[in-house]
């Protein structure tokens, strides 16, 4: 269904991040999703350049050298997904970006925070929904979607064109291990 027509089909797929949640809550499929929001800091026009990543682990930190100059990465947050962004995060990576580079200046800085889907035992819900026959699920990816969600897809189509329902190969990554 969307807004100009409904569309029929034998399979839906939803592979809609940290969505999913409310997208399935009125179906009465609750997932064990929870946002993991990740902060980062742009840097633009730095008075440092950097010719790769690098990382500061007493800080829990990382600079990413960009197009538009530096960015600053590295912390995690389990919230609520309407919860709104804790800026204090970002700001924390601009201290932690001049306890490394001492006297370095930058234009005015964009704070930015994203969230990952992620499930209490880090592993995506790739398979088929029990109680909706035909609603198939590929989310819940955390920190690997960008990475892990082209072959999550590729094993999910696999399993919608054999019409095996519980495949071995998906089992651990079927909604039902969590009860």
């Amino acid at each position: 269904m969307t807004n100009v027509a409904n569309h029929a089909g034998d399979a839906i797929v939803v592979a809609a991040s940290a969505w999913s949640v409310p997208l399935l809550k009125p179906l009465g499929v609750a997932l064990p999703i929870q946002a993991e929001r990740g902060y980062h800091a742009s840097l633009p026009d730095p008075s440092v350049t950097l010719p790769m990543p690098i990382s500061m682990k007493s800080r829990g930190f990382a600079m990413t050298p960009m197009e538009e100059g530096l960015r600053a990465a590295g912390t995690v947050e389990i919230a609520a997904q309407d919860d709104p962004p804790d800026d204090r995060r970002a700001e924390r990576l601009l201290t932690h970006a001049q306890a490394l580079f001492p006297g370095l200046r930058h234009g005015t800085p964009r704070l930015w925070m994203g969230t990952r889907p992620s499930t209490p035992d880090s592993l995506p819900l790739i398979g088929p929904v029990a109680s909706w026959p035909g609603l198939f699920l590929c989310t819940g990816h955390g920190h690997f979607g960008m990475t892990a969600g082209p072959p999550s897809g590729r094993l999910l189509a696999s399993l919608i064109r054999s019409n095996d329902r519980r495949p071995a190969g998906v089992k651990s990554y079927g909604l039902d291990r969590f009860g």
